[in-house]
């Protein structure tokens, strides 16, 4: 039986508790997207214990009812415990001690190739000289700072601590336009498959049906056309965000019908030449081509109706859209790369860091 229990806010200390939950969320998403560049991520760490602890502090001192708080952590497991434990240890540090916290310098995974690299420092220890300078009640933190951080690649425990905020405190999450978490999905690195949200389920096997249930990330998709391969149709095309495409899509007819039941958009693309590459634009966007729409992309044509989800129909010039999606027809690559495909599609998460901070 699931015993997880929300925290009680009232609807003023939910909308403080988003603006911390903002900036937290768009240090998790900074930090991960200077994990591209070999450099010093000490400033994008700092931000994440700092606003962690802020949140952590106003659940516990500041809000009315702080039993909740306290019932609904319970709720989640004692590693739920520790972990913030563990953040409140390493924030004391950074904020009382003259220590500088940073990754692990001496122990980073480094992961990549012609799709471009990403490095995955870990937690360094505290040295000991350090940890004595501690007043007695920070020092009693150590032993959760040492299971649950030292060691453990960063980003990945980032996740952790919001996933477990989302759950505590789901109503103070951050949301942009579209209902999604602010700063999210992080950007799909190949032949990695750690989650790119922090909704996306821990099991691989369960992955594929969350990401069937959600509507596309995106603001819209526009189609070129429909194919049929072994009696099943497929719609395929280009998910677009404020009139620039990073992202191709392939859906079978039941999911776009499923999508626009859920209030998505799909529309039929009717001229090609409104569509300009500007893949040179884009340094970081090195998994395909980036397209801009020189007309509102809302304009590109009218809304796909069931019409256009009953025979073959291709947009005059767009054939080369279809060589780009049929990989998820023929499934012609390793299961692994299908799902890393399929995930980052429907999450259009493709989308480079210097996209998001233009």
């Amino acid at each position: 039986m699931d015993t997880t229990q929300n925290v009680l806010l009232t609807a003023e200390e939910a909308d403080a508790l988003r603006s911390r939950m903002r900036d937290l969320q768009a240090a998790v998403s900074r930090y991960y997207a200077a994990t591209s560049k070999q450099g010093n991520f000490e400033s994008e760490l700092r931000a994440f214990i700092t606003h962690t602890q802020a949140i952590n502090d106003l659940l516990t001192e500041a809000i009315a009812n702080r039993t909740s708080f306290k019932i609904a952590l319970e709720s989640q497991g004692e590693d739920a415990k520790k972990l913030l434990d563990a953040i409140k240890y390493i924030r004391n540090i950074d904020q009382h001690l003259l220590y500088s916290v940073t990754p692990d310098s001496e122990n980073v995974r480094i992961v990549g190739g012609s799709f471009g690299f990403r490095f995955f420092p870990v937690w360094k220890s505290i040295p000991l000289a350090v940890h004595d300078r501690l007043r007695s009640s920070t020092r009693k933190l150590q032993p959760a700072f040492n299971d649950r951080l030292v060691g453990r690649e960063i980003s990945g425990s980032m996740m952790e601590v919001l996933r477990l905020l989302g759950a505590l405190i789901p109503e103070a999450v951050h949301r942009d336009g579209n209902n999604e978490w602010s700063g999210f999905p992080l950007m799909s690195q190949p032949g990695m498959g750690y989650p790119l949200h922090p909704n996306e389920p821990l099991d691989h096997s369960q992955v594929m049906d969350w990401l069937s249930k959600r509507i596309p990330n995106g603001d819209l998709r526009v189609a070129m056309g429909l194919r049929i391969h072994q009696g099943v149709k497929y719609l395929y095309g280009n998910t677009w965000v404020k009139n620039y495409s990073f992202t191709p899509f392939m859906e079978t007819i039941e999911q776009v019908q499923a999508d626009i039941s859920a209030g998505f958009t799909y529309l039929v693309c009717e001229d090609m030449h409104t569509l300009k590459s500007v893949s040179d634009e884009f340094a970081d966007a090195l998994q395909g081509g980036v397209l801009r729409s020189i007309v509102d992309v809302a304009e590109q044509g009218p809304p796909v109706t069931e019409l256009h989800l009953t025979e073959e129909w291709i947009t005059p010039g767009s054939e080369v859209f279809w060589d780009d999606v049929n990989i998820e027809v023929h499934k012609n690559l390793p299961e692994s790369w299908l799902f890393e495909v399929r995930r980052a599609r429907r999450l259009n998460a493709l989308v480079p860091p210097s996209f998001i901070s233009a």
